[in-house]
């Protein structure tokens, strides 16, 4: 898990070409006005999900976690806030579907990290973690985009 300001994404490239891809589509500002739904970079191997949606309790949310692709979670407009935690504190509560490459978990929270249009969050494969809490605030809609980008095989 990686947690920072945009402006600091730049110190990221270099991991992988895929990851690149995506930072340089944001770097550019492009999915701040991207259509709902899915937008193509590079086939199955780097697109976005631009969506709105509403945060909520943290008591109402749930874990979540992916095996072939890392998220890169920007809010566009307004806050939410990401439950974080490591493996050992959670426990799995659905079998990983390979078409969605999604699985649910149940447990704590460890950490919760704020996004609000000037930070990020990257999630690598098998890290919980539980979106959409809602903010100081309290819940409200919000439009967000998660980058997937296909990790190496």
């Amino acid at each position: 898990m990686i947690y920072g300001e945009l402006r600091e994404l730049k110190f990221y490239k270099g991991i992988s070409k895929n990851l690149d891809k995506a930072i340089e589509c944001i770097e550019s500002g492009a999915y701040k006005t991207a259509p709902e739904g899915k937008n193509i970079i590079d086939g199955d191997n780097v697109f976005f999900n631009c969506q709105t949606v509403k945060t909520q309790p943290v008591e109402e949310r749930f874990f979540e976690g992916h095996k072939k692709y890392i998220d890169i979670q920007i809010v566009i407009n307004g806050e939410e806030k990401i439950g974080y935690s490591t493996r050992s504190n959670v426990v799995r509560t659905t079998p990983w579907n390979r078409e969605t490459d999604f699985e649910k978990y149940e447990g704590s929270v460890d950490h919760l990290f704020e996004l609000n249009g000037d930070t990020f969050i990257i999630l690598f494969p098998e890290e919980p973690h539980m979106p959409l809490v809602h903010g100081e605030n309290g819940p409200m809609e919000i439009k967000k985009v998660v980058f997937k980008i296909k990790a190496a095989e």
